[in-house]
């Protein structure tokens, strides 16, 4: 029996804001709103835009020996000298390498104890839990009582520190507790659309006057999964269930920064060994960016041809791109195709000219400076 979708805390003030609700990762979601994607997309790319994220895990695992020992055997870092008040993207990985989800790892103090903060993908509580809560039995989920913000795009900064207080030398992935109506919040300077931004986790209580607040903001508006989603792709970003699955390791996504290469001589991690032979020798999969070289549009699922009509690949995701004006896609390859040679997609049965595009599409507009471990 197909369980209903969850609500979030705050559905009743997006759908009085013009929401339009559909279920998303077991949870009834805002996917737009009257402005429409596209609005909402450049609006994040020139000013600056609010998601509501609440749907995702939110977990506080303390910093305890035995347990960051534990977990160490699915997350690819050494979880012992991760610098405290920053954020890592990382993983959790099965006993073949593959991606059971990907995650943000932070190193915080609240109220004067040491937490591991991880921020995990909705699609995948479950998976996700089994791992967290037989590591660490006492882990506290959070996002029961803990709404998730994100706003992002170039006015974010100035939007957020006249309502919340933030250094200015807060840099991408720096994380901190600051304080908003009398409630703890964390703020981290991260996101998902390849622009600067920022992500809070405020108390349910303390949430729609935060969000209405930032509202008032005449260039920021409220915007839904549907931007959020053309948003990353533009950016190359990975979508789990898209470019990350179980049978997928991070090497043959394209991740390999995101792993501590020390960690693969590691024999307690998971899947060391077919990671450390998977970077010393060729992958028979590259990932690739695509773009149409026409109005058709670029579709998840859609299989790649070379100009013999060979099978090559097939498309992770794809979507209309309104900084290019043009449909874009990621996808998977055979390795030993070369991609000076044309490359086919079929449409509606028939095979059409696309054009292979270096991730990003557009340029990441990040406030990077910083290291992973003390």
């Amino acid at each position: 029996m197909n369980q209903l979708p969850l609500d979030i805390p705050l559905k009743n003030f997006h759908q009085n804001n013009g929401a339009k609700i559909l279920p998303f990762a077991g949870f009834n979601m805002p996917i737009n709103y009257k402005t429409g994607i596209i609005n909402e997309h450049k609006n994040v790319r020139n000013h600056s835009g609010i998601f509501d994220v609440s749907h995702m895990g939110q977990i506080l695992i303390e910093n305890n020996e035995s347990y960051l020992h534990k977990l160490e055997k699915y997350i690819p870092l050494q979880l012992k000298k991760l610098i405290k008040n920053r954020s890592h993207y990382s993983f959790l990985l099965n006993k073949d390498g593959g991606v059971i989800d990907d995650l943000i790892i932070s190193n915080i103090d609240i109220k004067d104890k040491s937490y591991l903060y991880i921020v995990y993908n909705a699609s995948r509580k479950k998976e996700d839990e089994e791992i967290f809560i037989s590591c660490a039995p006492n882990a506290e989920k959070i996002y029961n009582k803990n709404c998730l913000f994100a706003i992002q795009g170039p006015d974010s900064i100035n939007v957020l520190k006249n309502i919340i207080d933030i250094p200015n030398n807060m840099n991408f992935f720096d994380i901190l507790i600051s304080k908003y109506n009398n409630s703890e919040i964390i703020v981290s300077r991260s996101g998902y659309t390849g622009e600067d931004g920022f992500e809070l986790s405020i108390p349910n209580e303390s949430a729609e006057n935060l969000i209405t607040l930032l509202l008032k903001n005449e260039n920021t508006m409220l915007c839904g999964l549907g931007s959020r989603d053309s948003l990353r792709l533009e950016a190359g970003l990975s979508l789990y269930g898209h470019e990350l699955n179980e049978k997928i390791t991070p090497i043959e996504a394209g991740l390999s920064w995101a792993l501590d290469k020390e960690r693969l001589e590691d024999k307690n991690l998971n899947g060391n060994k077919i990671l450390s032979d998977q970077l010393k020798n060729k992958l028979s999969n590259k990932k690739i960016g695509l773009i149409s070289t026409n109005k058709s549009m670029l579709r998840d699922g859609m299989t790649l041809f070379d100009n013999n009509n060979n099978e090559i690949g097939k498309i992770t995701s794809g979507c209309f791109s309104p900084n290019l004006n043009k449909s874009i896609a990621i996808g998977y390859i055979i390795s030993e195709f070369n991609t000076d040679n044309p490359i086919f997609c079929e449409i509606r049965k028939k095979l059409e000219l696309v054009k292979i595009n270096n991730l990003p599409f557009v340029k990441k507009n990040y406030k990077k400076n910083g290291s992973v471990y003390e």
